[in-house]
């Protein structure tokens, strides 16, 4: 492609100009291309239409070394219904900061992008060519439409990075023949069952996982073999995505694939365990119409940032929205609860933060279910914690909760991983177990359990009116007077001259008082709920000042920004809060942080 050193630089120069000004290069001919990462690019080098793929440098290399493999091995191959077939091996263009583009002619619109019909071959014919393939000792799992092109009365294949050179007549992998049929069944619109036409194998002994693999077997029980990992993880693939004639024109197979660039990595893996049992327990017309509604979502070839954001946001709310079934009657539908908070994002003070702590909780119990319902965890507990179980969540604060149980105390984090990127991808930044406070104030018989005193007290599920603390119940007991009257652990450790530790001061006063009164039980739980009580606990004065700590704490912590040093009248305002809060607790007998 490229004729001596001048011209390599040269080449060069283009394909990294197209990499940093993607707006010049042109587009795909082809309709369904969308590339979410932005590492593919079609471009005009004097005169010629090229291709190029970036790689890192060692990537590149290995994919050109496979592609130079299989152009040997099938050099002077012809199948019948298909042609001469014809391994385009790329040029390796040198790019900075170790990394290089793979270029090679620009070929038209793909074989998948044509009807099956147009094609004029059968579903033996396919059988045919892959089998050839294997003859010559070529496993090739891109051995599929979309990387394939028909040029004069032959066709050339592309994409190498995931063949394997291997004895002549081997078997493939299952993993390669379920690509295989996957992507063959989604261009005849049927499924051709080629896993029962092409013997296949699983490696011997335990295979070495993919990513989605990976993390499926985090979701399985504890000692699940390698090999039954694969089987299930064929089985849901298959189910998510070989054809659904009713959904034409979208695609499940493109979808699948697609939701693994849209999505982040573990919600990737769920949209084909979601689907998949929406499949199997709803039929295909309910699959159908997710489908196509996940179709609609995708507007761009190429999306920027905030158009991944939206595609991203959508398809959390389509993929959550349809597991969920119908709803029962009044239930406010996941897209009005995603579209509250969206508008709630830069609303500050404390009415927006009260509206902004209800809607997510909401929005978490409802994510949550789906989730735990997909990894046959219900018998799992979702607490939330912090400020958000207290119904005031301001700006740049997270939804703390945890999804855990006496045989998981610590949290189930592949559980937890999943909300917490889903509630992402609508906007709310989140932390489970791994974010839990590690004080020991209360510490089951057995030592097993504890709970930091702070969080005990704000621990609630989801829709509880009251203080609801969940299994833990069963193995904490609550607090004694003397417990709650004397420093717990963390303030042992001192007082933090910020914003976020006048806030954590405040509330803390607050609840020692309602959680010392006897009369109130169940405790209330909320911000809101507590200082409704307060008048009768200590008085109007006293409410009122503690209602002012609390409104001027919260403010002063919407209002500072971790990135930056507080300024000098953000300090005075600490400083004299801070002496606010000491004398009130002074007055009241309530402990406090350890002064120095």
């Amino acid at each position: 492609m490229s004729d001596g050193a001048g011209d390599a630089r040269e080449l060069a120069m283009s394909v990294q100009c197209a990499f940093e000004q993607p707006d010049r290069a042109a587009e795909f001919e082809h309709p369904g291309f969308v590339d979410v990462a932005g590492l593919v690019r079609r471009l005009r080098h004097e005169g010629r239409e090229v291709v190029a793929k970036l790689r890192s440098t060692e990537a590149a290399v290995a994919e050109q070394r496979l592609a130079a493999g299989a152009a040997q091995r099938l050099d002077g191959l012809s199948v019948p219904g298909f042609g001469n077939l014809q391994v385009c091996v790329p040029e390796i263009v040198q790019l900075p900061h170790q990394r290089a583009a793979l270029v090679s002619p620009y070929l038209g619109r793909p074989v998948s992008a044509l009807p099956a019909a147009a094609l004029k071959v059968s579903g033996e014919a396919v059988v045919e060519l892959l089998t050839a393939l294997l003859a010559r000792g070529v496993e090739a799992s891109g051995c599929i439409p979309r990387n394939m092109f028909g040029r004069d009365g032959r066709v050339i294949l592309i994409d190498w990075e995931d063949a394997l050179l291997v004895p002549a007549g081997a078997e493939p992998d299952l993993l390669t023949l379920m690509k295989w049929d996957i992507a063959w069944s989604d261009l005849f619109g049927h499924d051709l069952r080629l896993r029962d036409r092409i013997p296949a194998s699983m490696p011997s002994g335990e295979p070495e996982l993919d990513g989605f693999e990976t993390i499926l077997a985090n979701w399985l029980p504890a000692g699940t073999s390698r090999r039954e990992v694969r089987r299930q993880g064929i089985e849901v693939t298959l189910v998510s995505e070989l054809p659904v004639a009713e959904a034409v024109p979208a695609s499940a197979a493109h979808l699948g694939h697609l939701a693994e660039d849209v999505l982040p990595p573990q919600l990737g893996v769920l949209h084909a365990v979601l689907t998949a049992r929406l499949r199997e327990h709803h039929g295909e017309s309910a699959y159908a119409a997710l489908l196509g509604r996940l179709h609609h979502l995708v507007k761009y070839p190429r999306p920027t940032g905030p158009e991944l954001e939206e595609l991203g946001r959508g398809w959390v709310i389509e993929l959550f929205s349809a597991a969920e079934g119908d709803r029962p009657a009044g239930v406010v539908p996941l897209r009005q609860l995603a579209s509250r908070i969206a508008e709630l994002a830069s609303t500050g003070g404390w009415p927006a933060a009260c509206a902004r702590a209800e809607v997510a909780e909401e929005i978490t119990g409802r994510l949550a279910r789906v989730v735990l319902a997909a990894l046959a965890r219900e018998d799992l507990d979702l607490l939330l914690r912090g400020s958000c179980a207290q119904g005031v969540l301001g700006l740049g604060s997270d939804v703390d909760f945890e999804l855990s149980s006496a045989e998981f105390p610590a949290g189930y984090q592949p559980a937890e991983d999943l909300v917490i990127e889903a509630l992402g991808c609508l906007g709310l930044a989140a932390e489970g177990s791994a974010a839990r406070p590690t004080e020991r104030d209360l510490v089951s018989a057995d030592g097993h359990t504890s709970r930091d005193l702070h969080e005990w007290c704000e621990l609630r599920r989801p829709g509880a009116a009251h203080h609801d603390p969940g299994w833990t119940t069963a193995f904490l007991p609550a607090p004694t007077a003397g417990a709650l009257g004397r420093p717990s652990q963390y303030e042992q450790q001192g007082r933090e001259h910020t914003a976020k530790y006048l806030w954590f001061e405040s509330r803390a006063a607050l609840a020692r008082l309602v959680f010392t009164d006897p009369a109130l039980s169940p405790q209330p739980a909320t911000l809101e709920q507590q200082l409704s009580v307060l008048p009768r606990l200590i008085g109007d004065r006293e409410t009122a000042e503690l209602r002012d700590l609390l409104h001027r704490t919260f403010a002063l912590r919407e209002a500072s920004s971790p990135a930056q040093a507080a300024d000098e009248d953000a300090e005075r305002e600490c400083f004299h809060l801070a002496q606010r809060l000491d004398h009130l607790r002074h007055r009241l007998a309530l402990p406090g942080p350890q002064q120095p």
